[in-house]
């Protein structure tokens, strides 16, 4: 509804205060109604139709994306996870990200985001045993799985957390991560004996969403610093 797509709106809006990259436009609520939600007007062109553009500009929209990925997911805990990319408009005079639509907004428990972080931490370090701990602590994985099928699993966690994983920028076509995970889901459909926690395929679609825009702009951007800013920003709160 309207109503629950401003009172999401609102939230990110306050959220996001402050950050440089993004804006969410405000709502009027006195102009809205059940089946109309009326905003205030926002410059800029999807950010998909950026992929003629100077490289320089296509990396920087390529890694606002990706870091707001991980400020929803680590940071919030609060995500807008419909992947479709006119739901984001790129101002190139304010060099801002607009973020338009949040009727699915998923809010994610402290718990699952902690281990998600550990999950991608793990990859960074090559950690196969911490990456099966934490996968299991989030229900990924029962502890009972076939050699197979923990191989298939960290080597789709690992293509994953990839990016985030090597000082050097980070080409997103070479890599090409999604056709990998393709080649992993015969050996999950046989070998799975335990659906993934139901966040999980919002949380897919969202950072499938955002690597194939990076894929498409033709992304060769430098994805560790990010990570790494967000984990230490996580640890500095935990050990408060």
């Amino acid at each position: 509804s309207t109503g629950i797509n401003a009172e999401y709106g609102e939230k990110m809006r306050y959220l996001l205060e402050g950050d440089p990259d993004f804006e969410v436009p405000r709502v009027f609520r006195e102009l809205s109604s059940r089946h109309v939600l009326t905003q205030e007007f926002v410059e800029g062109d999807p950010i998909d139709e950026f992929d003629d553009a100077p490289i320089e500009l296509r990396n920087a929209i390529g890694l606002k994306m990706l870091k707001l990925c991980l400020r929803e997911l680590f940071e919030f805990q609060y995500m807008q996870t419909d992947p479709n990319w006119s739901n984001f408009f790129y101002d190139t005079k304010t060099k801002k990200i607009k973020l338009l639509d949040f009727g699915a907004t998923l809010d994610l428990t402290e718990e699952f985001s902690n281990n998600y972080l550990q999950v991608i931490r793990s990859c960074a370090t090559a950690d196969r045993q911490a990456i099966i701990d934490a996968s299991i602590n989030m229900g990924f994985l029962s502890g009972y799985e076939s050699d197979i099928m923990l191989d298939a699993h960290c080597e789709a966690i690992k293509v994953v957390g990839e990016p985030f994983a090597f000082d050097e920028p980070y080409d997103f076509v070479e890599k090409a991560a999604y056709k990998r995970v393709a080649k992993l889901l015969e050996v999950f459909a046989k070998h799975r004996i335990t659906a993934p926690p139901e966040e999980s395929y919002a949380l897919n679609r969202k950072l499938s969403g955002a690597f194939l825009l990076c894929n498409k702009l033709n992304a060769v951007i430098p994805c560790k610093p990010l990570f790494d800013r967000v984990y230490q920003h996580k640890m500095n709160i935990v050990n408060m």
